[in-house]
């Protein structure tokens, strides 16, 4: 009788075990889909996995360290991979998932890097042409702050406005009209003091006294 209590508690002893290890083991990656989203201090999510709902779990970016960090959102929907330390989803980390087929793949060459937004703007980079191709969408704008250079050729094919002081330290050819709101100047003088000086000036007349000033002004 004992014997036989001995084996049973054995036996119910080790399908627990069983049990728990098989419940870590499927537990250990797991697919699923984002349920809810919270961005924060540290960004977490619900993920749906199909059977169950997680709790909130720590949503992995691309980097997070001393020297760098990453931000990019997750949405509700997003196809991620949740990677469970022991087995135990509470202990979840969410990493992207896979490629669905709901949001297509960029279309580009074998040498093209690209990154698409859900607004259209696109930032592709071809290693192949050492080409890099920024497009924003209808409507978008884009800022740099800081101080900086542009060391090559560059071609601006639409107006430039430019709200600062301008300086040209080189020779600069103009092939259309120049049009100026204020003043024009030079090292010597300004083309209103110019003007002024034109349109008084007279000349010593040939029979004594002097000539009349311009009857056209400049």
């Amino acid at each position: 009788m004992w014997t036989t209590i001995t084996l049973s508690w054995r036996q119910e002893l080790m399908s627990d075990i069983t049990g728990d290890l098989q419940r870590r083991l499927a537990n250990l990656v797991r697919r699923g889909v984002i349920h809810s989203v919270r961005h924060d201090g540290i960004p977490k999510c619900r993920v749906d996995l199909g059977d169950i709902i997680t709790t909130w779990l720590p949503l992995c970016q691309g980097f997070s360290g001393a020297n760098r960090a990453d931000s990019n959102p997750y949405a509700v929907g997003d196809a991620v991979t949740v990677l469970s330390e022991a087995g135990e989803l509470n202990n979840g980390r969410v990493f992207p998932g896979w490629n669905t087929g709901k949001l297509p793949v960029p279309e580009g060459s074998d040498s093209e890097h690209i990154t698409r937004y859900s607004d259209g703007t696109e930032i592709r980079y071809d290693r192949a042409a050492h080409a890099l191709t920024i497009t924003l969408t209808e409507g978008g704008t884009y800022k740099i702050t800081g101080k900086g250079t542009l060391d090559g050729p560059v071609e601006i094919t639409d107006t430039l406005t430019v709200q600062g002081k301008t300086q040209i330290n080189a020779d600069t050819t103009v092939k259309g009209n120049i049009g100026a709101s204020a003043e024009i100047t030079d090292k010597t003088g300004s083309m209103s003091g110019i003007r002024n000086i034109f349109n008084e000036h007279n000349h010593p007349g040939d029979s004594g006294g002097s000539t009349d000033k311009p009857n056209q002004k400049m």
